[in-house]
């Protein structure tokens, strides 16, 4: 099966491709609890359905976990681009 998942998903449910990205957590974490390269496409479709049901039961919950993850992994990488401008390296 392929690996670009975003796509198949937004054929599968058609969601948009903001919510595909929660529909590919929510399959990985949620349904499989794996990697999805060992999945059928007709497994991996029934997936995403049920993923997308899913969101849409609970999207509240999703989008904040969403919206947590992304400042933490910005908040990171500002500061380590801080560190990195702190650090001298002798020649």
């Amino acid at each position: 099966m392929s690996a670009d998942y975003d796509e198949m998903i937004v054929e599968d449910t058609g969601c948009s491709p903001a919510d595909a990205v929660m529909i590919e957590y929510i399959i990985r974490e949620e349904i499989f609890h794996s990697t999805l390269d060992w999945q059928t496409r007709a497994q991996f479709r029934h997936a995403a359905r049920k993923a997308a049901k899913m969101l849409e039961a609970d999207r509240a919950t999703y989008e904040e976990y969403f919206r947590v993850t992304r400042e933490a992994y910005q908040r990171l990488r500002a500061e380590n681009e801080t560190r990195e401008k702190a650090i001298t390296y002798e020649v």
